[in-house]
């Protein structure tokens, strides 16, 4: 049985990045992926709390915004990455173990399931970078 956070800030570790199918992956959608990342969390203090989220592949930033892998990698890594740092990352083990606080909100899916949404990512210190 799925053990769901409470919703709020949490101290979570990086268990497993893999590329796996984007089984949303469209050829006619300008941009779409045929891989995605899939990060699944632990919980430090409860490991038996596990989350799971999906980003691209790529490190970047789109009209100021960062894509979510870049969140994540930052945020476990404790720095903002440079332009050739971005270009050059490319092995996700280097992030296994690392600690980084999720937010997480409780929302409710189609079916009327509660999941946890995972809405936030900061390193482990909290400061900004």
């Amino acid at each position: 049985k799925r053990i769901l956070p409470e919703a709020g800030k949490h101290l979570f570790a990086i268990i497993s990045a893999e590329e796996v199918e984007n089984r949303f992956y469209d050829p006619k959608v300008k941009g779409s992926q045929k891989t995605r990342l899939e990060w699944v969390f632990a919980n430090v203090d409860r490991p038996e709390i596990q989350l799971r989220d999906w980003s691209g592949t790529m490190l970047s930033i789109c009209k100021g915004k960062k894509a979510k892998a870049l969140k994540i990698v930052e945020a476990a890594l404790c720095k903002e990455l440079s332009d050739k740092e971005k270009e050059e990352f490319g092995d996700t083990d280097t992030l296994i173990g690392k600690r980084l606080f999720l937010t997480i909100k409780l929302e409710k899916n189609e079916e009327g399931e509660i999941y946890a949404k995972i809405i936030d990512y900061q390193n482990p210190e909290g400061l900004p970078f």
